[in-house]
């Protein structure tokens, strides 16, 4: 291989690698603006609440399961139920056991418990469906047939993440190998076990957040935008967790401030799981809108020089995603006719575009930083309304319909921009049409 060759293929790398890099950047970007708008932090508060508030009456019911099923071993089934941290942070386990133990059945307190879940898991299961609902369009056209199913279904969710964290638990393989279901040397019961109750819960949550970007909104997004939404959200909280053990020491935190201190870390804890899982569910919009958002900030940024230096630098450019969109025009080049049925539109980059209404006098020149095209796009029918040629060599963007409407939906900028160029459009038609009666009326 010749060193030119060589070096073709290293530039080539080093712009992928630069492409990929800004397309994070921007992801990551408009991802955090969106999460501010939509005030998500609200939303993630109020979804850690609804889920502690919840965890306690789940934690029971489990409670109730184990020491049901393990009645011949009460030691072991209080070994089980201390792993579940919130309940033995608050209660003494051996009295728990106890008073659950002197009863044939739940009872009461088995009733209490389901009827404490229900509610308290309908609490959290309206905070997701709000907090989703601000981040997924479409929220509107949910169905109360869906609502209700989405609420049934996270209620469960609750319970089955519960479950599997329980028996997923380091103590849970110690109780496996005592009655003899598996069994394991100390070395690789320590391990193994070690990595299941880390791994287990982690890809429980990961398929019930997966499943919550794509069964809770109207319109599910595509399901690889979903599943790198999940990663996301998982591989984010694990590295806060593990961070969180180099900053932290656990046993002075729980000497210092006991039980509260416990409960203030759990809440912090799962607070941050909520935070990130509604970023996630932002991102996931934006995967699956990125070129409309990439398009409508593009504009955003051109049209307006007082834009931060954060946007200038990340939005202003058509090398990356936008570079499939950009098309060059020599001048002189005939765009398009009046009554072609084509309804691309059109953003002018460089150069200008002139209007021909019939013949072949000109109506009006359209400058960079302008659409042209729209009013096809709009209308859907018609044929287009104008001729159009290039006025000197240009370069534009040429925007589908669909992703044009996308562009308006994510864009006020756009939007007005469109609106203003309509109307000193029909303007400039009006002013043409008058000019003509009156030099007809001057040369009958």
């Amino acid at each position: 291989m010749s060193n030119r060759e060589q070096t073709s293929i290293i530039q080539k790398i080093r712009h992928r690698l630069v492409a990929g890099f800004e397309m994070v950047v921007q992801y990551l970007l408009i991802t955090l603006e969106y999460f501010n708008k939509h005030g998500l932090a609200n939303h993630a508060a109020a979804g850690a609440y609804g889920f502690l508030f919840s965890a306690a009456p789940a934690l029971l019911i489990v409670s109730f399961f184990i020491l049901d099923v393990l009645k011949s071993s009460p030691e072991t089934a209080v070994e089980l139920i201390a792993q579940m941290g919130l309940l033995s942070q608050v209660f003494d386990m051996h009295q728990l056991a106890g008073t659950f133990l002197s009863v044939s059945k739940p009872g009461i307190a088995g009733f209490i418990s389901v009827v404490g879940l229900l509610w308290t898991a309908r609490i959290f299961a309206v905070s997701l469906q709000r907090g989703l609902g601000v981040i997924f369009p479409d929220t509107e056209k949910i169905t109360p047939a869906k609502k209700m199913m989405v609420s049934v279904g996270i209620e469960a969710a609750i319970i089955l993440f519960t479950f599997i964290t329980v028996f997923s638990s380091a103590a849970a393989f110690l109780v496996y190998d005592v009655i003899g279901i598996i069994h394991f040397d100390n070395e690789g019961l320590a391990v193994i076990s070690s990595v299941l109750s880390w791994l287990v819960p982690l890809i429980t949550a990961g398929f019930l957040v997966f499943s919550g970007y794509v069964f809770v909104p109207a319109k599910a997004p595509k399901k690889n935008a979903a599943l790198i939404g999940t990663l996301f959200c998982l591989v984010s909280f694990a590295a806060i967790i593990l961070a969180s053990r180099f900053i932290f020491n656990s046993q002075k935190y729980n000497a210092t401030y006991g039980t509260l201190g416990n409960l203030l870390l759990l809440l912090a804890v799962v607070y941050f799981f909520f935070i990130l899982f509604f970023l996630g569910a932002e991102l996931t919009v934006i995967i699956h809108s990125f070129d409309a958002l990439l398009l409508s900030r593009f504009i955003q940024t051109n049209s307006d020089p007082k834009k931060n230096s954060i946007m200038k630098r990340w939005f202003t450019s058509t090398k990356g995603v936008l570079h499939k969109y950009v098309r060059f025009f020599e001048k002189d080049k005939v765009l398009f006719y009046k009554g072609d049925k084509s309804n691309e539109v059109y953003y002018i980059l460089q150069g200008e575009a002139s209007v021909y209404l019939d013949g072949s006098t000109m109506l009006t020149l359209i400058k960079q930083g302008k659409f042209f095209g729209e009013m096809e796009s709009l209308l859907a029918g018609g044929g287009r309304s104008a001729t159009i040629k290039a006025h000197s060599d240009l370069q534009v963007l040429m925007i589908s319909p669909l992703l044009f409407q996308d562009v308006l939906k994510y864009s006020s900028d756009a939007d007005h921009k469109v609106i203003k160029m309509l109307s000193e459009r029909l303007r400039d038609v009006n002013e043409k049409l008058i000019t003509d009666d009156q030099v007809s009326a001057e040369n009958p």
